[in-house]
């Protein structure tokens, strides 16, 4: 290990564990209880220096409405990136990483972690418009690009870093998968939430165009156990796509 490795090791681990102590840092600020604001079907404005208070109700028009097939992946890839920043998923990934820092693939693993979080949390947000009534940006429109652009901040600087240095920590650069596996696995995720995204469609049920991980909240499926319908066709292209493999059932035992 070379003598900048440790200073390496904890300038990475105070860089991955900044999104998680911003979180809670948000989490327990009150002031922020009083300056949220929630834009719905509603807008309720208020003006405590004896102007007017009202609601303004938004009517918008149905071909406005986003409905991209991208959407289930976009839910679940928010709630994935949200826990993983909240239960301190990226100093996991450093902490294994260090204790595993003679394996050659540790490393690199653990900077793909965070990489991936860096990269997957602006591209999973919900940009909203500038209009009270704007509404959600439609993915991979024009205007979705240009806060695109504009959604990368603080947290992914420090993850990106935290991953440059868990890589120059390690001394193994070499990427831990082939680029034969990922395209395989990215192909298979963009099917599954493909095949997701049909649900709404063929059902005519708006509800149903959110990620699996919304589907299966027991709340939800205890009042409408019909959703596990849902998860037929993603499971049923998985299993006919990677087959379990059978048991060895060689006839040839050891005897005593």
């Amino acid at each position: 290990m070379s003598p900048s490795a440790p200073l390496a090791w904890m300038a990475a681990l105070a860089a991955a564990a900044y999104p998680t102590w911003d979180t809670w840092k948000s989490s327990f600020d009150w002031s922020s209880l009083f300056t949220a604001s929630s834009l719905s079907d509603g807008y309720y404005a208020r003006s405590y220096e004896g102007f007017t208070e009202g609601t303004v109700r938004c009517v918008r028009l149905y071909d406005s409405i986003d409905r991209s097939p991208f959407l289930p992946l976009r839910d679940d890839l928010t709630t994935l990136t949200e826990l993983a920043t909240t239960w301190a998923v990226p100093v996991l990934a450093v902490l294994v990483a260090l204790v595993r820092r003679h394996s050659a693939t540790a490393g690199p693993r653990a900077a793909w972690v965070l990489a991936l979080i860096a990269l997957v949390r602006p591209l999973s947000a919900d940009y909203q418009g500038d209009g009270i009534c704007s509404g959600s940006l439609p993915m991979f429109s024009p205007d979705w690009f240009e806060a695109l652009s504009g959604g990368w901040g603080l947290w992914e600087l420090c993850l990106l870093a935290a991953a440059l240095l868990v890589l120059l920590a390690s001394g193994s650069p070499a990427p831990p998968i082939s680029g034969r596996r990922a395209l395989t696995a990215a192909m298979d995720a963009l099917v599954v939430y493909g095949l997701v995204a049909l649900a709404p469609l063929l059902t005519g049920d708006e509800s149903l165009g959110v990620g699996l991980l919304r589907q299966l909240r027991f709340d939800d499926l205890r009042d409408d156990p019909a959703q596990l319908l849902v998860l037929v066709l993603p499971i049923g292209y998985l299993l006919l796509r990677h087959p379990p493999r059978p048991r060895d059932r060689s006839p040839y035992r050891p005897t005593e």
